[in-house]
């Protein structure tokens, strides 16, 4: 498709980036990468089965023989884990994710963890508390950066239970404030709602090092939000890139959905719907 398109529409797409999350979980990463050069896509954002497959150094080939760079590197955090396992799960792929980063100069991506990783007792668990002990795990964790860029995203309040217990835009910016090395990631989906990402673009865009866009459905009973082709839902993401370009960010834009919640795509179906309506979304 990219070879039919003008010099201004292909400048566009190498924009773009693709999360694997969204691609079958059975295709290569390899294959995936080639799939996205072919299209003109600029970038993925890679996840945790690259890590625990390749080295760094084989990671960095990949992308450079395709032509890619990672938008994003998932996902460090989960820093509330009580479970003794599932942290040293956790920190075993977090010092990956650092490596790479370091040698790709790419952004890691952070989710704190939530209230459940805890396993809050039959009287449940203060949030205010969990979120200082998030701030002190914030802290530990830029300290093990050397030099690795790290980026913290705000999660929709729905994902309390196992994603993150700081929601808010500028409970995120409060917490990574005395944190070198640490900036934003701001998902469209998950902070969409959220009157703090008007602020953020105005006063502090700067602190952008991951930009995740999707499509957002509201569903009219009422229930949780849903990912949704960009091209689709409720939510203007036209004017979300209008507002990104305005405040100055000229970074990558990572489409993030997810293989099953997406009704499973054939890899080919996905990577053309995206660039159609990435397309579709340039002012």
């Amino acid at each position: 498709m990219s070879g039919a398109l003008g010099a201004p529409e292909r400048a566009w797409l190498r924009r773009l980036a693709i999360s694997l999350y969204g691609a079958p979980p059975d295709l290569p990463v390899e294959d995936f990468c080639a799939l996205l050069a072919r299209h003109g896509i600029g970038g993925i954002g890679l996840t945790p089965p690259v890590f625990a497959a390749l080295a760094p150094e084989a990671i960095a080939a990949m992308l450079t023989r395709h032509g890619l760079r990672a938008a994003s590197l998932n996902s460090a955090g989960y820093l509330l884990h009580a479970d003794p396992a599932e942290a040293a799960a956790q920190a075993a792929l977090e010092a990956r994710l650092l490596a790479t980063g370091r040698l790709l100069g790419a952004p890691v991506n952070v989710i704190p963890g939530g209230l459940l990783h805890t396993r809050p007792g039959p009287g449940g668990a203060d949030p205010a508390a969990l979120r200082a002990a998030t701030r002190r795990a914030l802290a530990g964790l830029a300290a093990r950066a050397d030099g690795a860029v790290l980026a913290l995203e705000p999660m929709h309040p729905m994902a309390l239970g196992l994603r993150s217990v700081l929601n808010q835009i500028d409970a995120a910016r409060a917490a990574l404030a005395p944190l070198p090395g640490f900036g934003l990631t701001l998902d469209l989906f998950h902070s969409h709602w959220d009157a703090g990402l008007e602020a953020l673009l105005d006063q502090a865009p700067g602190l952008l090092r991951v930009v995740q866009i999707c499509g957002v459905d509201l569903p009219a009973d009422g229930g949780p939000p849903r990912r949704a082709a960009l091209d689709r839902g409720q939510v203007d993401v036209g004017g979300f890139l209008r507002a990104l370009d305005a405040a100055g960010y000229g970074g990558m834009l990572e489409y993030e959905v997810f293989w099953d919640a997406m009704g499973r795509p054939a890899a080919e179906d996905l990577v053309q719907d995206a660039v159609r309506g990435f397309l579709s979304l340039r002012g």
